[in-house]
């Protein structure tokens, strides 16, 4: 009997602790409607976002990780930016005949990435078509076209009949070629079997032609290989300059 009444007691505890913590929770329920009341009140009233405000609170360390990241990328990309400046100055010191005219990208084709590509720089700086464009590891193209203020420039990557390079082949012996685009490859063909030419050879303009200075590094040699006919071999050159991620090319002005 005194068991049972015992735990009689505790189940009546058990209870009122029940009804306390429910009876609490109805005042927390009651106090957080109050603060939203105040809340509501003071954002029609003062024009205070309070949904921002909190969204930014809780999200703070969030924003402040990703603003750390894109502040880290933009740093790493100023870096790279002015590596590629000082690259490019140097060009100025080993073509004493050209002026330079320094130039951003400005715009591209998706369509035809290795066709042109658009400057901010035109006829305004003394730009003219045909003048050769390089950037900070070799020969890219040449000026298309020209306006006041831009100027379009056709790639050495562009599959043009007409865009042909008159190259170097410089190793154990110096061999004069045409550097052209065949099937999305840059090549060179007609080149004698018993020509002592190999891969790694650099290939450099000629300067046999008014477009392009010579001595411009434009690539080297990657393959060799037998033409459809075996009676000579045909060189694929891979270029120096990385054309997918062209940004500040130098426009050669030869001095007058």
């Amino acid at each position: 009997m005194g068991k049972l009444i015992i735990g009689d007691n505790m189940k009546k505890k058990k209870k009122i602790n029940k009804n306390k913590n429910i009876f609490n929770n109805k005042y927390t329920y009651i106090t957080i409607f109050l603060i939203l009341i105040l809340l509501s009140y003071l954002t029609v009233a003062n024009m205070v976002n309070i949904e921002k405000y909190f969204r930014d609170i809780l999200f703070y360390p969030t924003k402040l990780l990703d603003n750390h990241t894109f502040i880290e990328e933009v740093n790493n990309e100023l870096q790279s930016e002015n590596e590629d400046l000082k690259k490019l100055l140097e060009i100025k010191e080993s073509l004493i005949d050209y002026d330079v005219v320094y130039a951003t990208v400005i715009q591209r084709n998706n369509s035809y990435w290795f066709n042109t590509i658009t400057i901010n720089k035109g006829k305004s700086d003394g730009i003219e078509e045909n003048m050769a464009v390089v950037d900070s590891n070799g020969l890219i193209g040449s000026i298309d076209k020209a306006s006041n203020n831009t100027s379009v420039i056709k790639l050495i990557t562009m599959d043009d009949k007409y865009n042909n390079i008159s190259v170097k082949i410089k190793g154990e012996e110096e061999i004069n070629k045409i550097l052209k685009v065949s099937n999305n490859k840059l090549i060179i063909e007609g080149i004698n079997k018993n020509a002592k030419v190999s891969i790694g050879n650099k290939i450099v303009t000629n300067g046999l032609s008014d477009k392009f200075p010579s001595g411009i590094i434009i690539g080297e040699i990657i393959s060799l290989d037998n033409d459809f006919y075996n009676v000579s071999n045909i060189a694929t050159v891979k270029l120096a300059a990385d054309m997918e991620n062209i940004r500040f090319v130098a426009i050669l002005k030869r001095k007058i």
